[in-house]
């Protein structure tokens, strides 16, 4: 083939392809307005076949090594555009008398007794042994139990709760979620907060949660502490007995001299007994607490002691219901340790 036939070839497919295009882009009736406008035709070049045509292809070796990745390939996705795993969601079966509603409750008595700034400046927690049991153990608050006789009630709670099993199930499946549900609650809900002399409400800074955090880690280990000297020293529960019996004298002792100033009739031996009986009373008292200090050297007295008269009452003297003690003690270092860990993260984030 020739060049003229060629270029005649090349034309006339051109004029083709033009009127396909006129066909295709021509207004139809009915359809909207169209902007016209006038186009320059291009001018005509004579058509002409590619250099290689006359020259011939000449060819560059490919040096590059047969392993490596082809230039037009598609690149493989790279790490950081791979799909993220799913994360995966644990569900917390809820227990049938401890409810998320009482952990909540929990969450709120620990909010409620933090101090951000006391009198002497600096944070302070009256959380305790003693307010968790006035604040739970009398009125049962936010525990799921039937039953109108409080007595009966509190047995239910106890036998539920208060074994070793029950223990260490609550501690693992309860504690991290009630960790991080004070820990939100502290950083985002608003309450009244005493801060020195003035009273805000407010939610707590970071700092500030971490400070309460760790304060109620160490009140929560000084009871650990408490319960796994009771488990361990069957003294203790001796001692605590001889307090009981020694407070019933006192009792006595008081109802005779009541009557004896009554009768007008021997007045002095009665506060005699009355004092003595008072005397014996507060030597038992203080050989509990010293005898329980040896274990935990910075443990307020009053809060020692109640442990000690609350752990009595949950055994009355039977030493072989003591092992449930050291599992309370465990439970409670678990959450002791996980607010440590989470007020350290906190005091971490507001590093520079």
């Amino acid at each position: 083939m020739n060049r003229k036939q060629l270029a005649a070839i090349l034309i006339t497919c051109a004029a083709v392809l033009a009127g396909g295009a006129y066909v295709l882009l021509s207004h139809a009736p009915g359809e909207g307005p169209v902007l016209r406008q006038t186009v320059a035709p291009t001018a005509e070049l004579p058509a002409k076949a590619p250099d290689w045509v006359n020259t011939g292809q000449t060819p560059e070796p490919d040096y590059a090594p047969a392993a490596s990745q082809a230039h037009n390939a598609t690149p493989a996705p790279s790490p950081a555009s791979a799909p993220a795993p799913k994360a995966h969601v644990v569900e917390i079966k809820e227990d049938k008398m401890v409810t998320f509603a009482f952990v909540e409750s929990l969450v709120d008595h620990f909010l409620a007794n933090f101090t951000p700034v006391s009198k002497n400046g600096n944070p302070a927690t009256r959380l305790s042994a003693t307010s968790l049991n006035l604040r739970y153990g009398r009125d049962l608050d936010l525990l799921s139990v039937d039953g109108d006789d409080i007595s009966a009630m509190r047995k239910a709670v106890l036998n539920h709760v208060f074994v070793p099993a029950a223990i260490e199930t609550l501690s693992a499946v309860y504690g991290p979620f009630f960790v991080q549900e004070l820990t939100d609650a502290a950083l985002s809900r608003e309450r009244e907060y005493k801060v020195g002399v003035e009273t805000e409400i407010r939610a707590l800074t970071a700092t500030e949660t971490a400070a309460m955090l760790r304060l109620d880690a160490g009140v929560l280990e000084r009871t650990a502490t408490a319960l796994r000297a009771i488990a361990t020293d069957q003294e203790l529960t001796v001692l605590t007995g001889q307090y009981l019996q020694a407070s019933k004298a006192v009792k006595r002792a008081n109802a005779q001299l009541q009557k004896a100033l009554s009768d007008q009739r021997e007045t002095q031996a009665a506060g005699e007994r009355y004092k003595q009986a008072i005397l014996q009373r507060e030597n038992v008292r203080s050989a509990v607490v010293t005898r329980l200090r040896k274990s935990c050297s910075g443990c307020p007295a009053g809060d020692l002691f109640y442990i000690a008269q609350w752990a009595y009452r949950r055994t009355l003297g039977d030493t072989a219901k003591l092992a449930v003690f050291a599992s309370a003690a465990d439970g409670l270092d678990a959450v002791s340790a996980r607010l440590l860990e989470k007020s350290v993260e906190l005091k971490g984030q507001q590093s520079p």
